[in-house]
């Protein structure tokens, strides 16, 4: 999503450039950032938190959420496949894997929403590009150079770099920094691993006090240097915020858990960021997976319970939730060395005290599977990010449409999400997709009581074509995928309708 580059946004630029200090020690890299003087600053409003975890390398779907009683996924994998008396018991046939005790013991308390089967059309499976689709949000044969939190920072701070708020916009724990906060107004994220030696790093940086030329240019120039001299503030602010917060539980002795103890400091000690970045790497398990697998999510789910007990503990866990995200699943079959290859769609958690938790759409279809023996995505990722962003991070639908570039309908995934919020709904029907459709399309409700409902298709003069679905159901979120390319061309209804009296009716466009 590039943009002309105009004399403003240029001097916005040189700004950046000029005021940004960019260091490394030991390994460490620091970045902190210009900020206007005291008078002029923005200052940014308290706010919801949204915490990423990046699992590096492929994450494998089905040995994390598992279909157990699928003997399609026994027969697949007959030396990897979590068995199900060893799994952690979901519902509807699926599982967590055995060292996920701490998510489950959230699960259990409604504090994990389980996304099954995300992706995107036409799969990447290289690790380097599929990683730039995920932190660009962009499609599969589009190529974005700005981050999609990148873009969600500029519309929430549209001043920016002129004017700069006083606490980071973004924090990544880590050392290389990601995509996901760049942007072509600069980078939106402060990198460090360490918060106290971060402002050691950066403290004792010199800025330039030469006087500028009397002229134009000069004058400039000064402006510049005016925003360079302020630019250690933000190590600073994160220094002393980290002082202020604490942990009031002991986290695990692993590196997740470290940083996820550093982001619990600076929430508890009133930084006002809104998004963080965590990474764990090791998914890349081409070879031996078992062990690895087991190893990983156990570090995983004991740094986020450990988190969620903490932000409890101290009053903050309302505002914050946990999103996890990987470039792409792994193959259905295991492969010769014990292990899996790169695959496609796997599951998203979206974990924390905001949201409605729950597994969220139909299990892997493993009899239904791509050109390539893999699992098909029935939500597309930038779904759950357009979900975050309106229903967690505030923002408008219109806004987070422009960041993506295309509107994506929200889920049920948070306890405030307007889908629950009006009063005496018991039931939503989502937009079939695609629409027009040929073939197959897909149809998402949501119900938020147990009752009985039925999904049946109708002609414009109210004649039912076809049932589609009648049964009980709980309250959950259902993904449906049918056949329809024996109906003829035309404008249909497609109902929903349940044993309450409600009826909700959607527009549905057949071109077979």
């Amino acid at each position: 999503m590039k943009k002309e580059l105009s004399r403003s946004e240029f001097l916005r630029r040189m700004a950046l450039l000029s005021g940004g200090v960019g260091l490394g020690i030991s390994g460490i890299p620091g970045q902190a950032y210009a900020q206007m003087p005291a008078g002029l600053a923005a200052s940014v409003p308290a706010g919801n938190a949204l915490v990423i975890i990046q699992l590096v390398g492929g994450n494998d779907g089905l040995n994390t959420v598992i279909p157990a009683e699928n003997d399609i996924y026994i027969a697949k994998r007959p030396d990897i496949a979590i068995k199900k008396v060893d799994a952690l018991a979901l519902k509807n046939g699926m599982y967590l894997h055995p060292s996920m005790t701490g998510i489950k013991s959230l699960y259990d308390q409604g504090n994990v929403s389980i996304i099954q089967n995300v992706g995107y059309a036409n799969p990447n499976r290289s690790h380097f590009r599929a990683t730039d689709i995920w932190n660009t949000g962009s499609d599969a044969n589009v190529v974005w150079e700005e981050g999609w939190a990148a873009r969600f920072l500029a519309e929430k701070y549209p001043a920016y770099p002129i004017t700069m708020p006083s606490h980071p916009m973004a924090i990544q724990l880590g050392s290389v920094e990601s995509l996901l906060f760049q942007s072509d107004l600069g980078r939106f994220g402060t990198v460090f691993e360490d918060p106290n030696l971060f402002y050691q790093l950066v403290s004792g940086t010199l800025t330039d006090d030469e006087i500028p030329p009397a002229t134009l240019a000069g004058d400039e120039l000064a402006f510049l240097k005016q925003i360079s001299s302020t630019s250690l503030q933000y190590s600073t602010v994160i220094r002393d915020k980290a002082l202020l917060g604490k942990n009031a539980l002991s986290y695990p002795a692993t590196n997740l858990a470290k940083q996820l103890g550093i982001v619990a400091k600076l929430i508890t000690g009133g930084l006002e960021t809104p998004v963080y970045l965590c990474t764990i790497g090791g998914f890349d398990t081409h070879a031996n997976q078992l062990n690895q697998h087991a190893n990983l999510w156990k570090q995983i789910s004991d740094a986020v319970t450990a988190f969620q007990k903490d932000l409890k503990t101290q009053n903050k866990a309302k505002n914050v939730t946990v999103m996890t995200f990987s470039e792409f699943g792994r193959r259905v079959n295991q492969n010769g060395t014990t292990g899996t290859d790169h695959g496609t769609a796997a599951p998203m958690f979206v974990i924390g005290d905001t949201v409605r938790g729950g597994l969220v759409g139909e299990n892997p279809n493993l009899t239904n599977l791509d050109s390539n023996g893999d699992i098909k995505a029935v939500f597309d990722y930038r779904q759950i990010y357009s979900t975050v962003l309106m229903d967690h991070l505030g923002m408008t639908a219109g806004s987070t449409s422009a960041i993506f570039n295309k509107s994506f309908e929200r889920l049920p995934i948070f306890l405030s999400s307007p889908l629950l919020a009006e009063k005496g709904v018991r039931m939503v029907l989502m937009d079939p997709a695609p629409n027009p459709a040929s073939g197959n399309v897909r149809i998402q409700f949501a119900a938020f009581e147990a009752m009985r409902v039925e999904l049946a298709l109708y002609n414009l003069v109210g004649e039912k074509v076809s049932q589609l679905f009648a049964g009980e159901v709980q309250s959950e979120t259902y993904t449906y995928g049918y056949d329809v390319s024996s109906f003829a061309s035309g404008t249909y209804l497609l109902s929903l309708s349940s044993s309450t009296g409600e009826r909700i009716t959607k527009r549905l466009i057949l071109l077979n």
